[in-house]
């Protein structure tokens, strides 16, 4: 059996460790938030930039040592910059089927109060103008991950309390849309506009 590599990504505040907690997968797993907190004594607030250059590092490792040992993975990620593509096409390369559950809400403004609602209740989180940042980088990479990915299902997450929607999957680059109307940031993600 092909080993698998599993990215679940979104924006800040879109649900990831909610929906799909990478624990959930029953393979091996790295949530650089929790592993922050957990050298941050336990806290995810006022995480320094010292202990996110460490799980940064550690995260790294741990991505390089599964690809090295053929052996299958979940990650989470904001998908906001190149480094997940990178490592999609190292484990590519040498092998692995790689899918993404990528979620994201409504708009932007949800995401920021829902992470303002994470920290109220003892989360990290960081300013509207980071999250903003993260938010545009996110939806931007979501057009290369159709590519880049082997399966990919794309969630909006807005309906507080109720299941994700499932709006797209993506096979091999082959779209496939499972609703009439999709939402408007995921056409602009995909430059449907």
């Amino acid at each position: 059996m092909q080993p698998r590599m599993i990215v679940v990504a979104g924006p800040p505040g879109s649900g990831k460790s909610s929906v799909f907690p990478v624990a959930g997968f029953g393979i091996k797993y790295f949530n650089s938030d929790d592993r922050a907190a957990e050298l941050n004594g336990g806290s995810y607030r006022s995480i320094p930039t010292n202990i996110r250059e460490i799980v940064n590092r550690e995260f790294e490792a741990f991505v390089q040592g599964c690809i090295a040992r053929l052996e299958s993975f979940a990650i989470e990620t904001t998908l906001r910059s190149e480094i997940t593509f990178h490592q999609v096409r190292l484990a590519k390369a040498v092998g692995f089927v790689t899918d993404m559950r990528y979620l994201a809400l409504r708009d932007f403004s949800i995401h920021l109060t829902r992470v303002k609602a994470r920290a109220d209740a003892g989360g990290h989180s960081a300013s509207e103008t980071i999250l903003r940042k993260i938010y545009q980088a996110s939806l931007t990479n979501l057009s290369r991950a159709v590519v880049e990915m082997d399966d990919l299902w794309v969630y909006d997450n807005s309906l507080v309390g109720g299941p994700p929607i499932l709006l797209l999957q993506s096979e091999q680059g082959a779209i496939r849309f499972l609703i009439d109307t999709p939402p408007s940031w995921l056409n602009t993600a995909l430059r449907r506009e």
